[in-house]
């Protein structure tokens, strides 16, 4: 049985903004460290006026981080923000004086970590692979500058500047057959996805913030037994199955998507593109939501936003509201009402409660557009 990493917690705190937004960031990220199979043991938070450029974080923070990693014995220091290449590199120097083997990532670096862990097909995994080389590249290239320095003499070109163009070489030879395998995994997707209206069969994406219970949603609606974790990113692949529906006496085709989270780094967004493109060209959105998260109103909007960003039509959205079977009637009619403009119908994917009237406005919104 694999050991369970302790891990450190660093956060920053604007003074300006409300300290529920540090507090969220905080709590999110320790749902994507136990995704990945950690435990927090200890939180450090830094005025973000204090931060510096070389660490991020501050010199009096690194020592007070290095004190914890020393006394606490810390397998991981996770930043719950994204921050530059080079900054990642300069606290593993630092926290690596008292801990060799000392792991640091920030919120990129932990999210592509827990991505590797879950993805299955190729398709997920080359989508990793070209994510995790954008975000390394400018690291590998600092360090062929740091070889540079230190190989090259007065009149000489030096040993380090020919190990940097051949990194460089390499990554990009590298990053290139990445991209050509992903290119041929996508058409093919996209050829999927033209038959299929060609044949004019009605698809619906399930999108969402991640750990919605979309896939939940996706197993009872098609009686697949596919995997259900509480635990973020479960699902990396886009999964595609179908059903039969009465109310237009067919079948449609259902995908299931990645869910999304806040802040998601841009060239996250962009290695999964491909994946999204289930979400890109359906019919119909179930936009699945936690009705009983907290911060629902404000994942909703990192939803739409995405979606927007990838040209999504956010017009198809149909709002399900999830997890709902111990809400209350005076709860459910206030979100009813804040989300009038939107079709609304609150479910539980685990017991089945409201899925048929589900099943209604599937049917009434489908036969518009048969």
């Amino acid at each position: 049985m694999e050991q369970i990493k302790k891990v450190l917690l660093i956060g920053l705190e604007d003074t300006r903004e409300d300290r529920e937004i540090m507090i969220s960031e905080f709590e999110e990220a320790g749902e994507l460290v136990q995704t990945y199979g950690g435990q927090v043991v200890s939180l450090l938070v830094q005025n973000e006026s204090r931060g510096d450029y070389d660490t991020f974080i501050g010199r009096g923070k690194v020592e007070e981080a290095k004190e914890i990693i020393k006394n606490e014995g810390i397998d991981i220091v996770v930043l719950t923000r994204t921050i530059k290449p080079g900054q990642v590199h300069n606290l593993k120097l630092e926290f690596e004086k008292v801990k060799q083997d000392i792991v640091v990532w920030d919120k990129v670096g932990l999210i592509l970590e827990i991505f590797s862990r879950h993805a299955r097909t190729r398709e997920a995994k080359l989508q990793i692979q070209l994510a995790k080389m954008r975000q390394m590249g400018p690291r590998i290239y600092g360090m062929g500058m740091e070889m540079s320095q230190q190989g090259a003499g007065v009149g000489t070109r030096g040993l380090g500047e020919t190990n940097t163009e051949l990194m460089l070489r390499h990554w990009r030879d590298q990053k290139r057959e990445v991209q050509k395998e992903l290119a041929v995994l996508t058409t093919q997707r996209q050829k999927q996805i033209d038959h299929r209206r060609d044949l004019g069969l009605p698809t619906v994406s399930l999108v969402g913030y991640t750990n919605a219970g979309k896939t939940t949603l996706f197993n009872y609606l098609t009686g697949e037994k596919d995997l259900v974790q509480n635990a973020l990113f479960a699902t990396l692949d886009s999964t595609v199955n179908k059903f039969y529906l009465k109310g237009i006496n067919r079948e449609i085709y259902i995908s299931d998507t990645i869910g999304f989270i806040k802040d998601l780094p841009p060239q996250l967004i962009d290695a999964f593109k491909s994946t999204l493109l289930e979400a890109t060209h359906a019919d119909i959105l179930l936009h699945t939501i936690d009705v009983q998260d907290p911060r629902m109103s404000e994942k909703i909007t990192t939803v739409e936003a995405i979606l927007a960003e990838i040209g999504v039509d956010l017009s198809r959205q149909i709002f399900v509201f999830n997890k709902s079977e111990s809400l209350s009637d005076e709860r459910h009619k206030e979100i009813s009402k804040t989300y009038s403009q939107y079709r609304c119908v609150f479910i539980s994917a685990k017991n089945g409660k409201g899925i048929d009237t589900l099943f209604d406005i599937l049917g009434e919104v489908l036969s518009s557009k048969l």
